[in-house]
Parts: C-alpha cells; sequence; structure tokens
C-alpha cells in the first residue's frame, strides 16, 4: 500500500515560467513522444524493427486572464511591434527559450522541468457569463521528470 500524502494534485501544482510563478492556471497538459518508423523489408511480411528518428516535447495550459497580464508584457512570446513584417520577424528570432516547470507546492519540489521551451500559440475565450480564459501551446527540446534532476 502506498504512503498517504504522496498523491500529486491540481491543486498542490503550480507552474512557473523562468522562474516566475503564473497565476490562476486551471489545467496543464504535457507529452514526450518517441517517433519510431518501421524498417520493412521485401520478402519479409513482418517489420524488422523500428528505429527512432525524432523526440518531441508538447506542453499547454489554461488560465485565467488577469488585467495587464501578458505573455508579451513578461517577454515570454514576441510583440508585434511596429506592425511591420521586418519588426515582427525581429522580434521572434529574438524570442529567448524558457523554461518551464510545474512544481509540488506542498513540498517545493519540481513535477516535470520543460527546457528550451517557445510558445507556440496563444488564444482566449470570452463566454457571457464566465471568466476569460487564454489558452497557450508549447513545443520544448526536452522534459524532465522528477527522477532526472539532481
Amino acid at each position: 500500500m502506498g504512503e498517504r500524502g504522496r498523491v500529486f494534485s491540481g491543486p498542490r501544482a503550480k507552474l512557473l515560467i523562468n522562474g516566475k510563478v503564473v497565476g490562476y492556471v486551471t489545467d496543464v497538459n504535457g507529452s514526450e513522444e518517441i517517433e519510431y518508423l518501421p524498417v520493412d523489408v521485401i520478402n519479409n511480411i513482418y517489420t524488422e524493427e523500428f528505429v527512432p528518428v525524432a523526440y518531441r516535447v508538447s506542453f499547454s495550459a489554461s488560465l485565467v486572464r488577469i488585467v495587464g497580464e501578458t505573455m508579451k508584457g513578461e517577454g515570454f512570446f514576441p510583440r508585434l511591434g511596429d506592425g511591420s513584417s521586418q519588426v515582427l520577424l525581429d522580434n521572434i528570432l529574438k524570442t529567448e527559450d524558457l523554461t518551464v516547470i510545474v512544481e509540488d507546492n506542498q513540498t517545493n519540489s519540481m513535477i516535470c522541468q520543460l527546457e528550451g521551451v517557445k510558445i507556440t500559440s496563444k488564444s482566449f475565450t470570452v463566454t457571457a457569463r464566465g471568466l476569460v480564459g487564454k489558452n497557450l501551446t508549447f513545443l520544448a527540446i526536452r522534459m524532465r521528470d522528477e527522477t532526472e534532476t539532481a
């Protein structure tokens, strides 16, 4: 039987981007994927083997929109600038990689750490009688769990 108090739950979670706690997060989703390609050869009905060809990480988060707190304002997503395509391109190219951490606020331990992160999209939803939400999607170079960091 497992030890009580070790179950990680939403109320214990906090999300940090570049060390800054992101407030009013309603959910996060993370995924690691290893892509394998089959080695199919003539004169064999079976696949000989599966060869790893790619490792990908994706992550998303939904938040409650707080007036005055934006991903652009924090420098996490490129600003439009003066509206010219060259300024936007320059801002995109200058956007630095982020580090995203999901942390257990009860033990102050890292549950998952994403490295080399870029925010690929952000969207928002306004409903007649609801909270305004914003959704972020990320790509990352790698995702570590608590067993992979010192």
